[in-house]
């Protein structure tokens, strides 16, 4: 192991929320944090670069969350906005 990151270091190396962050590591889908000590916790750098790596390698497996489309058909501020750009283009 290179190293032990912790989550303002893995917040900086990782372009995602923590909210991603955790919903993904509870799936499987991200490398696990481990305990420091009972109030601190890391990740290990080589396992969270490894991931990097593979994201880069296949970009195109990423996989979208179905939900996030009807959310965002559903909420009346993107509607609106989709109805104002659609009437910039017809008119």
């Amino acid at each position: 192991m290179k190293g032990a990151i912790r989550k303002d270091q893995l917040l900086e190396r990782v372009p995602l929320s923590e909210y991603t962050i955790n919903q993904m590591e509870k799936n499987g889908e991200f490398p696990k944090r481990f305990p420091l000590t009972n109030r601190t916790v890391a990740w290990n750098l080589d396992e969270v670069e490894a991931w990097l790596d593979e994201r880069q390698r296949n970009a195109s497996a990423a996989q979208r969350d179905p939900s996030l489309a009807a959310k965002f058909e559903a909420n009346p501020n993107h509607r609106k906005a989709a109805e104002r750009s659609a009437m910039r283009m017809a008119g």
